[in-house]
């Protein structure tokens, strides 16, 4: 089977009907509380804006400020299960969509993929996933990359290598952005800094929270929180456990522009060029694990001292020039630590909290690849009811008891 991008939303026509559904039986508009303003946030509140919801955002610290700033922010449908690869189709899909229709600015030039020796196998398990795809990889050898990609050196050793033409890249920030303001001019709030303190359950129905900011009526919640997603289960008496996963992303002062692609360098690092010359690098595989790292491998940190911080960026500056040469010497504008939302199988979680009426809750690693099409479902679930059933697999439940 043959999944095409331009035809995976066919399931997706009952969205039009959504303008119809924003009102509750008291006839008034249903009010909706988004709590995160991160992507995957920033797109459900602007669907639920679009289909007449009475919407506000509430984000803890700024727009953006949890793990979508510190993302690589690579679109594509790479994953080892075909399920979850068609949703990351639908997605990416839903992006060329909203990319057009807000000016997100993503660069669709594709990707690049290699591994060494104890990668290979995770690697062609994705390969051959992506065969079945309207975009499926073209198979290159260590030299070929080179030759196709002059400023890439990936050195002896690599055992597997492939180029997608249909992934794309953004900056997460700015395509955030896009979507609150597009929430914001259907009439949704989006306040900040503002944490929610208590989420207001009576008959076993969500009707309210309180903030920092004051107590607010309202008739359903989201929680798309990345990392405080347990805190914010806590709040509703359910609990919910995520892997511990930091990461280090890089981005530097401008250079001449030499690529659109993404590159992935067998699982060890992942880097990409912005259409103003920004480089941006990150390690996929988090700190090693070594005395020094003890502390960071077990919770939450800041960097405890600016000059570490600038070291790190520095050294992963060098580190990336082994592979791309035009990076090296370039100044880092921002080293940021960032920690990422990951649920314990590494599939997106979404939907109905267990034994909470009007309570939702979305969290996943994969937050910009799928923000369009959660964005989506969750709007269509939460305005009629009506189970997308795609998502059946990724329910809640898998972790979350009534």
């Amino acid at each position: 089977m043959t999944f095409q991008r331009r035809t995976v939303l066919g399931g997706m026509t009952a969205l039009a009907a959504l303008h119809a559904t924003g009102a509750c039986a008291q006839n008034r508009r249903k009010r909706v509380g988004v709590i995160g303003g991160g992507l995957i946030g920033a797109s459900i509140a602007a669907q639920l804006a679009k289909a007449g919801a009475d919407v506000i955002v509430f984000e803890k610290v700024r727009p953006a400020a949890g793990a979508t700033e510190k993302s690589v922010a690579w679109i594509n449908p790479v994953v080892n299960d075909a399920h979850y690869m068609k949703l990351r189709l639908q997605s990416m899909a839903a992006w060329l969509e909203d990319d057009r229709a807000l000016g997100m600015k993503a660069i669709w030039g594709g990707s690049l993929s290699w591994a060494y020796s104890d990668k290979k196998d995770s690697l062609q398990k994705k390969a051959t996933l992506l065969e079945a795809t309207d975009d499926p990889p073209r198979y290159l050898t260590g030299a070929q990359i080179t030759k196709a990609e002059p400023g890439i050196l990936p050195g002896d050793g690599v055992e597997l290598a492939f180029q997608t033409a249909k992934d794309g890249h953004v900056d997460p920030v700015f395509a955030t952005q896009c979507y609150l303001a597009a929430a914001k001019r259907l009439g949704a709030k989006v306040l900040y800094p503002c944490e929610v303190t208590a989420i207001k359950v009576r008959g076993g129905a969500v009707v309210g929270v309180a903030t920092t900011k004051g107590d607010f009526d309202l008739d359903h919640v989201v929680s798309v929180t990345g990392t405080d997603t347990p805190r914010i289960m806590a709040l509703l008496d359910r609990k919910l456990e995520l892997a511990h996963k930091p990461g280090l992303v890089v981005h530097t002062a401008p250079r001449p522009v030499t690529t659109k692609l993404v590159y992935e360098a067998s699982s060890i690092l992942e880097f990409k060029q912005y259409a103003d010359g920004r480089y941006l690098t990150s390690f996929t595989s988090g700190p090693p694990n070594l005395p020094q790292h003890a502390e960071i491998l077990q919770h939450q940190m800041a960097y405890p001292d600016p000059a570490l911080q600038q070291r790190h960026g520095e050294l992963l500056i060098e580190r990336t020039a082994q592979y791309m040469p035009a990076i090296a010497g370039a100044t880092p504008t921002k080293v940021l630590l960032g920690f990422r939302p990951y649920p314990l199988d590494n599939k997106p979680i979404a939907g109905p909290v267990p034994g909470v009426k009007g309570a939702y809750v979305v969290v996943t690693h994969s937050g910009i690849t799928l923000a369009p099409i959660l964005g989506r479902h969750a709007a269509q679930e939460i305005m009629t009811g009506v189970e997308a059933p795609i998502l059946a697999p990724y329910r809640p439940t898998r972790y979350i008891t009534a």
